[in-house]
């Protein structure tokens, strides 16, 4: 007969090991979201738009990324070289489920502070910045 302590300690293992597997998932998704967060939020804050699109989602490139070039043939040269190097923090993820996620971000160029959150959606096995615009029904008939 086994001793009731044995039973308990080889329980609790099984319980410990299963925490730490969860947390050690948990930690990788987030290290995932963060990763994407930060090369879509400094290609962008740099001002590389095209190399931004690697890291959204498609109807982000179609809708912002595709309203921010059009704005940028207006932009003074002289104000994009003040304004860079941008440097992004990535503050803190929050995973909501499998497919979505929210990134707080801070970035730092020499011309101003920012904060925000940056909504992260999982399409095909990758995490990807999602900030579509979208268009609001206009409430006026």
């Amino acid at each position: 007969m086994e001793h009731p302590f044995v039973v308990n300690m080889f329980g609790m293992r099984r319980q410990v090991i299963l925490c730490l597997a969860c947390v050690f998932l948990t930690s990788c998704g987030n290290k995932e979201i963060k990763n994407a967060a930060y090369d879509y939020n400094y290609a962008v804050a740099n001002y590389k738009f095209d190399e931004a699109v690697q890291y959204c989602t498609e109807e982000t490139n179609n809708t912002t990324l595709e309203m921010v070039r059009y704005f940028m043939q207006f932009v003074d040269s002289s104000y994009i070289k003040s304004d860079t190097p941008a440097e992004i923090d990535i503050v803190s993820v929050k995973q909501l489920s499998d497919t979505t996620a929210y990134a707080v971000y801070h970035k730092h160029t020499p011309i101003k502070d920012f904060s925000d959150t940056m909504e992260m959606r999982k399409r095909e096995g990758r995490w990807l910045a999602h900030d579509p615009i979208v268009k609001k029904d206009s409430i006026a008939q």
